[in-house]
């Protein structure tokens, strides 16, 4: 009896095909990406020169996070959205003169200078929301490959502080992306280990990590 169940069962397995995208299937693709280009080239390459400059530390991830969101609109044709998240920037701490209002150097009842460590943080936090168009150049029962073009709006919030706070060194908030344009060409590869559930990698170019790899839903 076990034998025959078990007979079945490969049957079963061998007969079962998974179903290509077509006209009005939908995919959703949560993903990571690396790396997250502020944090792995500028902050994250302070050497140390600087004997005033303590305890440097990069804020943030080497990681961006999103999700993409595709419609297919025919068989080789899919238009979506994607949107990415990441935090960068650096912290550190240096030691300088306490200053008053007046900003002169404070002193102590013995005339001393009062010397104080301060710290100071600057972070960028990125959001971007793109349009996508993907052209779906292979298709099989459990591959899928495309080439895509997005565009879209990008957002940053930046922030920089230094407590405590004196005249000289002030806390502003610098927010605004300088061109509050995001856009992104890449090709990517879906493979599915389920009929509606697989695993997708993008290799591209702006608009994000230059590799990002997640899950990937269709219905």
């Amino acid at each position: 009896m076990k034998k025959v169940l078990l007979s079945l069962g490969f049957a079963a397995l061998s007969t079962f095909t998974f179903a290509q995208l077509g006209q009005g299937s939908i995919t959703i693709d949560p993903y990571i990406g690396v790396p997250n280009w502020a944090n792995s080239l500028l902050y994250n390459q302070y050497d140390g020169e600087d004997i005033n400059v303590q305890d440097y530390q990069v804020v943030g991830s080497m990681l961006s996070y999103g999700g993409r969101f595709e419609y297919m609109m025919s068989d080789k044709v899919g238009v979506g959205a994607d949107i990415n998240y990441e935090v960068s920037g650096f912290s550190y701490k240096f030691d300088d003169y306490v200053y008053d209002a007046n900003g002169n150097a404070m002193q102590d009842g013995n005339g001393d200078y009062l010397y104080t460590t301060y710290t100071t943080k600057y972070s960028a936090k990125k959001l971007r929301a793109m349009f996508r168009l993907n052209y779906h150049f292979v298709q099989s029962e459990k591959v899928d490959m495309y080439s895509s073009f997005a565009g879209g709006y990008k957002n940053v919030n930046r922030a920089s502080e230094t407590n405590p706070t004196n005249t000289s060194i002030t806390d502003s908030q610098l927010n605004g992306a300088l061109i509050p344009v995001a856009f992104r060409i890449a090709v990517g590869a879906k493979v599915y280990f389920t009929q509606n559930i697989g695993a997708h990698v993008e290799l591209g170019a702006f608009g994000g990590g230059l590799l990002q790899a997640g899950l990937s839903v269709k219905f």
